[in-house]
C-alpha cells in the first residue's frame, strides 16, 4: 500500500469513528438520580401522613412509596421516599402517625426526606443500612436485609 493510500485509510477510519462519538453524544441520556442518602443531613420527624403516593422513580422499574408527612411539632411537611413499593409490606393510611428518620435534601422550597428507617403502629422498617444503602438492593428475589423491630 502506498503511503497516500495508508494515509487516506487511517482519515476514513478516524472520520468514521469520530462521526459515531458524535452521534452517541447527540442521544439524551437517562438522567443519574439527582438524590443520594446523605448521613451527614440526617434528621428525625414525627409527624402524621397526610397523603401516600405511588410515584415512578426509575425507567422500568417498580414505582416509590411516597409519604407526604406533617411534622407535629412545626407543622412542616416532607415529601419522604420511603422504598419501591413491592419492598414494604404493609399498608399506610392517611392519618396514621410515624416517626422517620432519613436524609433531608430541599428542592425550592420543597422539604424532602430519604427514609433509612420508618416507625409506625408499633414496627420498626429498616429501609436502608446505617451508611444509607437500601436494604432492597439485588431486587424482589432476593430481599436480604429487611428486617423489622418492635417498639416506637
Amino acid at each position: 500500500m502506498t503511503p497516500r493510500k495508508s494515509f487516506f485509510v487511517v482519515f476514513m477510519i478516524t472520520g468514521v469513528v469520530l462521526a459515531a462519538f458524535g452521534q452517541q453524544a447527540e442521544k439524551p441520556q437517562a438522567q443519574p438520580p439527582s438524590r443520594f442518602y446523605n448521613v451527614d443531613t440526617e434528621k428525625q420527624v414525627e409527624g402524621v401522613i397526610e397523603q401516600v403516593v405511588f410515584e415512578p422513580r426509575y425507567e422500568d422499574r417498580a414505582p416509590f412509596l411516597i409519604v407526604i408527612i406533617e411534622e407535629k411539632k412545626t407543622s412542616q411537611k416532607f415529601r419522604v421516599e420511603v422504598s419501591p413499593v413491592w419492598f414494604f409490606d404493609r399498608d399506610l393510611h392517611k392519618g396514621e402517625p410515624v416517626k422517620i428518620i432519613g436524609s433531608l435534601y430541599t428542592k425550592g422550597d420543597d422539604a424532602y426526606i430519604i427514609a433509612r428507617e420508618l416507625k409506625t403502629g408499633g414496627e420498626t422498617f429498616m429501609l436502608r443500612d446505617s451508611r444509607g444503602f437500601p436494604n432492597w438492593r439485588g431486587g424482589p428475589m432476593k430481599q436480604k436485609g429487611k428486617r423489622r423491630g418492635r417498639g416506637i
